[in-house]
């Protein structure tokens, strides 16, 4: 976003990105330098999905700004699962499709793919893609209290640090769009 508007991130926003990055590099090393507590592979996809976050982020702007983001969603999802198509025909399926398997593929598709897409696009539309994507970075936050919570995983006090720095980065941007609305810069 700095790079597209040619114009330097205010000092609240550098802070928040530090803290993101500082709290994801905790989690995912626990605060080793020489080592990492995900594997490689794990760390590709990772980076992987940060590239495909700053695309789909800055990419619909302008389209953002002309169409409602529902629109913006379907054409992307239509667009995506048509082209897909050619990766992994979906009348070529495995396993057995009876109506429990509709059911579930159906709120996957629902409540994990289109309300989450359709409530980010909107977010970038209302408080723009550096903030949206500060505020993304708690998604993995969660995966790592879930794990914690549910699959008994073992949680570092550096893991601990990390969780608050990613806090930190969400309450810090919170106050900072509530003095930007009363008028406190």
């Amino acid at each position: 976003m700095a790079l597209n508007k040619r114009k330097f991130p205010s000092k609240v926003a550098c802070l928040a990105i530090l803290l993101a990055i500082l709290g994801t590099f905790l989690l995912v090393t626990h605060g080793n330098f020489g080592s990492l507590s995900i594997s490689p592979l794990a760390l590709f996809f990772g980076l992987m999905s940060a590239v495909t976050l700053a695309f789909y982020t800055l990419q619909p702007i302008h389209l953002l700004n002309k169409y409602n983001a529902a629109i913006v969603i379907g054409w992307g999802m239509l667009l995506g699962g048509f082209v897909f198509c050619f990766v992994k025909p979906p009348w070529e399926v495995d396993g057995i499709w009876d109506i429990y398997t509709y059911s579930y593929t159906a709120f996957i598709v629902v409540f994990g793919t289109l309300i989450p897409f359709y409530a980010y696009l909107t977010a970038v539309k209302l408080i723009g893609g550096q903030k949206t994507s500060l505020l993304a970075s708690a998604e993995p936050l969660s995966a790592a209290l879930l794990a914690v919570l549910w699959l008994n995983t073992p949680f570092r006090e550096t893991d601990w640090i990390g969780t608050f720095f990613i806090i930190g980065t969400i309450v810090l941007l919170g106050i900072s769009k509530n003095e930007e609305r009363e008028g406190i810069s």
